[in-house]
């Protein structure tokens, strides 16, 4: 089971599933702004239900918040998902992401581009980026 809240940590719902990313798909899709979620063990609807352990983040990453996601398609071309972001940061130009990236990560103006040290990037959300890192 998995519950999705908002940025003021209101509950926003509930959802099951199959399995771990089969929970964490459908709150995504179903909750696209919600601040945080959270997924609970997947036994029977009866049973008693715990919280996942907790772990604290200790890494160093490379971020860029995102002003805009913009598409660079020119009019009249067809649309190959990929997406143009453009950092708030002075002094970084704006780069292409592919439309692999958009699809897995669907990256918001506000929210975090995200480069880890095995060069794997991802997207974070504004709150749970900023409550998670600290800039070095």
């Amino acid at each position: 089971m998995g519950e999705a809240f908002d940025r003021a940590g209101a509950f926003l719902g509930s959802l099951r599933g199959d399995s771990f990313k089969d929970v964490a798909e459908k709150l995504e899709r179903t909750f696209p702004t919600a601040a945080e979620m959270r997924i609970r063990t997947l036994v029977g609807a009866d049973a008693p239900q715990t919280e996942m352990p907790r772990y604290e983040c200790h890494k160093v990453v490379h971020a860029l918040k995102i002003a805009r996601v913009d598409n660079p398609t020119e009019p009249g071309n067809k649309d190959d998902g990929s997406r143009v972001i453009v950092p708030t940061d002075a002094g970084y130009a704006p780069f292409v992401v592919s439309s692999a990236y958009v699809q897995k990560h669907t990256p918001q103006p506000g929210g975090y581009y995200v480069v880890y040290k095995d060069g794997y990037t991802s997207f974070s959300p504004a709150t749970a980026f900023e409550d998670g890192y600290t800039r070095v």
